[in-house]
């Protein structure tokens, strides 16, 4: 009983520290709803960030790179836009921040902010190491394939809030290979060339 309290509790400072995270407290998205503008600020980021405004239509109206350790502020004028909505969507290596704006008639409102966390790959030399939260605790499959296309190894983990695998290609026969995690719709993928 106490082993399962302490596992229990252990996962719950995991998960409270990841949401924590997940709602960066260096990230203020505020709107100015009369005036139809926006007001994002992000303090000083750890990784460089891709910032984009578009349609539904997937039109892009904005877009801009955030260098790291730079603060950065940005107020977008929003009132010449036509009534609808419209994503604004930050895009790091380790993860995608989107909102859904509404533009209405006489207002803006911020009506849904999704995350979504990304597999982090490092190299050395010929191990690559993966680890990747998953947040959603869906099934992730992990597919490592040859230059042929041709699959030389697969796992699937169900419902793991960290998976984690190491991969040591230095007795691997001489080809470019690449890893994928999928994971519900989403799916990443990284390359390794082994000489």
């Amino acid at each position: 009983m106490k082993a399962v309290l302490k596992l229990t509790a252990m996962a719950a400072l995991l998960l409270s520290s990841t949401l924590a995270m997940a709602n960066d407290p260096g990230m203020y998205l505020t709107t100015v709803k009369e005036a139809k503008r926006l007001v994002l600020k992000l303090n000083k980021q750890t990784e460089s960030t891709t910032l984009t405004l578009t349609d539904t239509g997937k039109h892009q109206i904005f877009m801009e790179n955030i260098k790291e350790d730079e603060d950065y502020t940005k107020k977008f004028d929003l009132s010449k836009l036509e009534e609808g909505l419209y994503y604004l969507k930050m895009e790091s290596l380790i993860r995608t921040v989107e909102f859904t704006i509404s533009v209405e008639d006489s207002e803006v409102n911020i009506i849904a902010r999704d995350e979504v966390t990304k597999p982090f790959f490092r190299k050395n030399g010929d191990v690559l190491y993966l680890n990747y939260f998953n947040q959603k605790l869906n099934p992730v499959v992990i597919n490592v394939v040859d230059s042929a296309n041709r699959v030389v190894f697969t796992q699937k983990f169900e419902k793991e809030l960290v998976v984690g695998k190491v991969f040591n290609f230095s007795t691997a026969v001489k080809d470019d290979y690449t890893v994928s995690v999928s994971e519900g719709t989403n799916v990443y993928y990284e390359t390794i060339s082994v000489n």
